[in-house]
This record gives C-alpha cells, structure tokens and sequence, in this order.
C-alpha cells in the first residue's frame, strides 16, 4: 500500500506489537491474510490517495482518499480535464 503526502509508522504487524528502531514508510508491502497497525500524522493538508501498487487491485477498488476538511479541487473524474479512471 502506497500513501501519498505522509509517511506513517508501523505499530503492529499481525496483531504483533512492533519493537526496536521505529518502521517508517510510504509504501507497505501487505501479504496475503497480513494486517498491519499504522500511524501518521495529518499534516500536510491536500487530498490524497492511499492505494495498492497491483494495478488490477487498485482497479478493483483497493484504494482510498485521505481528504482533509476544507481543502477542495476543481478537477472531477471527467469533467473539463478528461481524466478517466482505468
């Protein structure tokens, strides 16, 4: 999992209390049936996308926007700029 303006901190894997130097990331590779705790600090104020790096499951919706309060775009899927999702 990728997500955008932030890095965030591992507390858990699996339910397994993280220990030692501190996991720090932007990217995670998740496993199968693997969970994992996170932390991050909402300080970089935008609209974000946090989503896997396996196109087919980002296209199957495995995505997900960080979206701060206040903070809007002009751009819709679509809309004057053309954009479409895969």
């Amino acid at each position: 999992m990728h997500l955008h303006g932030h890095h965030a901190v591992v507390l858990s894997r699996n339910g397994v209390k993280a220990t030692g130097s501190p996991w720090w990331f932007d990217s995670l590779d998740v496993g199968d049936d693997e969970t994992y705790e996170i932390a991050f600090v909402a300080d970089n104020p935008g609209i974000w996308v946090d989503h896997c790096h396996n196109l087919e499951h980002a296209a199957d919706g495995l995505l997900a926007h960080l979206a701060y309060t206040g903070v809007t775009t002009p751009y819709r899927v679509g809309g004057d700029a053309g954009n479409r999702p895969e």
